[in-house]
């Protein structure tokens, strides 16, 4: 039998041909990219299925062998993976770099891992772990040699460090170390110093790998500083920045130079940035260092409002005030004038002016005139003028002295039926330290100052005081602030005051006043008279911005009347507390404070509010 089949023929004309080949083509193609596709597909299966049958592999057990000075226990806590956990290889090599580095923080630094036992079980879906250690030998330092050192003898080298001959050779102690003497070098004015390790070499012995290390040093040379470049300031003079500074003539670069500069520019108020100073090298190949300056608002302005509401069912309350005006940079020479006028009641006020001249004649001295006066309603009228001289010692500590002459005058009337004219002299000393490290927002630091005086009290003759009297009088002023961060953006600030007059011949005028948003909250401007006060103050803070902060805050008081029998005063002991919440806020307008302060009794109808504002411009 025959069959017959046709040869098909490629017509080719009118694009006939081209189409028929072209089909041919377009199916082999398509039928190699299905095959692909189901290929691929097949093996991404594959791969997924192992790769899910590995992640859900739990760990049964984990072992070692060979661990002598580490407990299993002790291993098995350094391991991410964990017994019923799930079992990864990659955090395995992880763990394993952790046993390593828990030996080496040991001093075993040779010790290496044999092997890793793994057994998978996969009909129970989980994996034995077993490692196989070799912990070696601890190693024991047994000589340390410092090579390079010129200017600084090796014994001061060998105190500063931490690892010494004998130790356990752990090298996170040893880089300590390296640190340690870099630091040294600094501070002793060799900012290029280098500290290389040259070479450790290890010995067996029976029961150690003895250690040698070699330290290389590299010196440099010493560097003193030839100049201060002044960059940003505008009104404040080149001169007046200098000096400041306390840069001396070709002073030794030390480590802290810099930021000492920066904490002296900061603490002036003038600026409202100052960049920590560069080292740079003139042409000459001297040293010097390049501070750059952005001046702020160099005055300020200062104002308490304080609202206090009437003490009984009739009357009305009153207001109370306090404005407070720094020029801290006359003329752009760094010398301070300010104002000050506060308002007690609606009777009682006092002014207070002073100007201060800085480093009298280039010495670190600082000279201040001062002027007090206050009105007390119609009891009398208390003038004091005083000169006052301040040593700065280090950029802390300093020192000082006083003279001051106050005058007494009672008014006609019931002035001076209970008191005389008087005038004192007196002279004192002080001591201050101011370690904070910001004076406007303190989040760190102390705050300290004691100043004594004594003096003589001359009282005049009169019609109800026919008697000329002279007695001593002894005045003593104590402050101190503590700032303690306590955790992030918060502060703990603490404060102690302290005030104490004596003298034979005690009238109204010498008391102190305690009372109101500077000394005891949640009572009333001067509500308390006494010859000895101690307050305290303690704010817990939440820091929200550079200079905002809200707090709560507890003011404790304590009060000692003596016995003045023309005012009818008995002597007395007593002691009181204040309480209540505040916010300061960094405004637009300044610095805005507000407080509401409860004292013994009080209600929230009775309660003290106090709003302060302190605008720079």
């Amino acid at each position: 039998m025959t069959t017959d089949f046709a040869i098909p023929r490629l017509i080719c004309g009118e694009g006939y041909g081209e189409a028929v080949v072209f089909t041919t083509f377009s199916r082999l193609r398509a039928i190699f990219i299905l095959a692909y596709c189901f290929l691929c597909g097949t093996l991404l299966v594959v791969f997924l299925s192992v790769a899910d049958a590995q992640t859900s592999l739990t760990v049964r057990s984990i072992g070692f062998n060979g661990n002598h000075a580490f407990s299993a226990n002790q291993l098995t806590s350094a391991l991410l993976i964990k017994k019923a956990g799930i079992f990864s290889e990659s955090v395995l090599k992880i763990d394993l770099e952790h046993i390593l580095d828990l030996y080496k923080s040991q001093a075993y630094l040779h010790v290496c891992i044999d092997s890793v036992w793994m057994k998978r079980d996969t009909m129970r879906q989980d994996v034995e772990v077993k490692i196989f250690l070799n912990e070696g030998k601890p190693s024991v330092v047994r000589q340390i040699e410092l090579d390079g050192c010129r200017y600084i003898a090796s014994a001061e080298l060998y105190a500063v460090m931490k690892l010494h001959e004998g130790d356990l050779f752990v090298p996170s102690i040893l880089e300590q170390d390296l640190q340690s003497i870099l630091q040294l070098y600094e501070n002793k004015g060799y900012p290029f110093i280098k500290v290389v390790i040259q070479n450790i070499s290890f010995a067996d012995s029976m029961e150690e790998m003895s250690a040698k290390v070699q330290i290389h040093i590299d010196e440099g040379k010493e560097l003193h500083i030839s100049e201060l470049r002044i960059e940003g300031n505008k009104a404040t003079k080149d001169y007046i920045i200098t000096r400041e500074a306390r840069l001396h003539k070709n002073e030794l670069f030390r480590g802290d130079l810099p930021e000492r500069i920066k904490r002296r520019l900061d603490h002036l108020q003038l600026f409202s940035s100052v960049s920590l100073p560069e080292l740079y090298l003139t042409q000459a190949e001297q040293a010097g260092l390049s501070v750059r300056v952005v001046e702020g608002n160099q005055n300020s302005f200062d104002g308490v409002l304080g609202y206090v509401p009437s003490s009984g069912s009739s009357g009305n309350g009153y207001l109370t005030g306090l404005v407070n005006i720094s020029l801290r940079n006359l003329f752009g020479t760094g010398r301070k004038l300010s104002a000050r006028w506060y308002q007690e009641n609606q009777n009682s006020q006092e002014t207070e002016l002073h100007y201060l001249e800085p480093w009298v004649a280039s010495y670190p001295v600082n000279a201040q005139l001062g002027f007090f006066q206050r009105k007390q309603d119609s009891t009398f009228v208390k003038m004091q003028y005083d000169v006052s001289t301040e040593l700065m010692l280090t950029d802390e500590f300093s020192v000082g002295a006083s003279f001051s002459q106050c005058g007494v005058y009672p008014t006609e009337g019931y002035g001076r039926s209970i008191m005389a004219e008087s005038k004192t002299a007196s002279f004192g000393a002080s001591i201050r330290y101011d370690s904070r490290d910001n004076p406007t927002t303190p989040t760190s630091g102390i705050l300290y100052s004691t100043e004594y005086q004594t003096g003589s009290k001359q009282t005049s003759v009169s019609g109800t005081f026919p008697i000329e009297d002279k007695s001593t009088t002894q005045r003593l002023v104590f402050d101190l602030s503590y700032y303690l961060s306590t955790f992030f953006r918060q502060v703990l600030a603490a404060e102690l005051h302290l005030r104490d007059f004596s003298s034979s011949t005690m009238d109204v005028s010498d008391l102190f006043r305690l009372g109101g948003a500077s000394t005891l909250r949640g009572y009333r401007e001067g509500q308390f008279l006494g010859s000895r006060i101690v307050w305290t103050n303690f704010e817990y803070r939440f820091i929200v911005a550079s200079r905002s902060f809200f707090y709560g805050f507890v003011d404790v008081g304590y009060i000692v009347q003596p016995v003045i029998a023309t005012i009818n005063m008995t002597a007395s002991e007593q002691s009181k507390i204040g309480y209540g919440i505040g916010v300061r806020m960094d405004s637009a307008l300044g610095l805005i404070g507000v407080s509401f302060a409860f004292g013994e009794g009080d209600t929230f109808s009775t309660s003290k509010i106090h709003i302060r504002l302190i605008n720079e411009f």
